[in-house]
């Protein structure tokens, strides 16, 4: 009686312990997985295709920009060509005119200007700078020129068969939709022969 009384009390004890040991090694394998914190991976696709409206087009413009190291930042440059639509422009004056024994009559006289469209090519080096975040955020500075097929009316006083304009722009780039996509704003100053005039600068276009 005594030795069963024994032998049970061993076979429980043996039990508890295994149970013991076996008790951290399952909560172990059943705990969750560390979560791992995603490493940062800067986004190539130097090269942008996009339109603009305004800046070195002058008007509505096709553009593509590049780096030359194969990043998103960095120096590059952009080319493109647009054209400046067609420009009216038409006024009145009255004149009185004498018709004799004292008599006059008005006489309305109409004077009208007219620009065609202007095709226009252009090209610059530029910087690309990467803010706190690149993927999303980049600041671009360039400098150009503008070659523009006809009278450019506001950058330069005078008429002219042809124009060449100067540039220094500043704009701020957003890239959105997986990144891939970019819309940028800013602001230049246009150099002609005798002033000097500023310019939005705006464009919308896709990264690859």
């Amino acid at each position: 009686m005594h030795i069963r009384t024994i032998t049970a009390v061993a076979l429980l004890f043996c039990c508890i312990s295994l149970s013991a040991q076996k008790t951290p090694q399952d909560s172990t394998n059943h705990s969750r997985p560390r979560k791992e914190h995603p490493v940062y991976l800067p986004k190539k696709w130097p090269h942008v295709v996009y339109g603009t409206l305004l800046g070195p087009s002058c008007g509505i413009g096709v553009n593509y920009d590049t780096r030359f190291n194969g990043k998103r930042t960095g120096l590059g440059m952009r080319v493109g060509a647009g054209i400046v639509p067609q420009y009216k422009e038409s006024w009145r004056y009255y004149k009185r005119i004498p018709e004799g024994q004292g008599r006059y009559h008005d006489s309305t006289i109409t004077h009208s200007f007219s620009v065609p469209d202007r095709p226009t090519l252009f090209g610059g080096i530029n910087y690309v700078f990467g803010l706190p975040n690149p993927d999303r955020n980049c600041l671009e500075v360039g400098a150009g020129m503008t070659y523009m097929f006809g009278d450019s009316l506001w950058f330069e006083e005078g008429a002219t068969d042809r124009t060449t304009l100067g540039w220094l722009s500043i704009a701020g780039r957003r890239h959105f939709i997986n990144k891939h996509f970019m819309f940028r704003m800013g602001a230049m100053l246009m150099f002609s022969s005798n002033q000097v005039t500023p310019n939005l600068d705006t464009g919308f276009g896709y990264c690859f």
